[in-house]
């Protein structure tokens, strides 16, 4: 069982960094914002949800959080299917979630306080929220 949860886990945290990917390509115009691959109710528009990367919520460190946010959801993923099959502590994945979750916060709390809704942004924040809480049922 805890194969299929951290694979099931692994996936979503795929399937951000898909979006997070598709939501800088956007943004900098290397992606068109109708992709096929992307359910149209997340599509995003350059000229609207893309704006809060320009905003000081949407970059830290002078990096854009969502140039962050890929490799991470990339590297969750990988920790993800490696904690599965046992080869990786469990307390790593669940730092990351932990992470994730604080993080989140915050930047939805950005969102809010700037009157922006980005349903792309809400999307992965969600996701990392079910990562972690699929990690509670193994």
């Amino acid at each position: 069982m805890p194969l299929t949860v951290y694979l099931i886990g692994a996936l979503l945290a795929f399937v951000g960094g898909a979006l997070s990917f598709y939501f800088y390509g956007v943004y900098k115009g290397i992606i068109n914002e109708k992709q096929w691959w992307i359910p149209s109710i997340l599509h995003v528009s350059s000229e609207t949800c893309t704006r809060v990367i320009d905003t000081h919520y949407g970059k830290h460190f002078g990096l854009s959080n969502v140039l962050v946010g890929i490799p991470f959801m990339f590297g969750y993923g990988i920790i993800l299917w490696e904690t599965g099959r046992g080869n990786i502590s469990t307390t790593i994945p669940f730092s990351m979630g932990i992470i994730s979750i604080v993080v989140g916060i915050y930047l939805i709390y950005g969102l809010m306080k700037l009157h922006m809704h980005c349903k792309i942004c809400y999307t992965v924040h969600s996701i990392n929220l079910i990562i972690f809480l699929l990690q509670f049922s193994v």
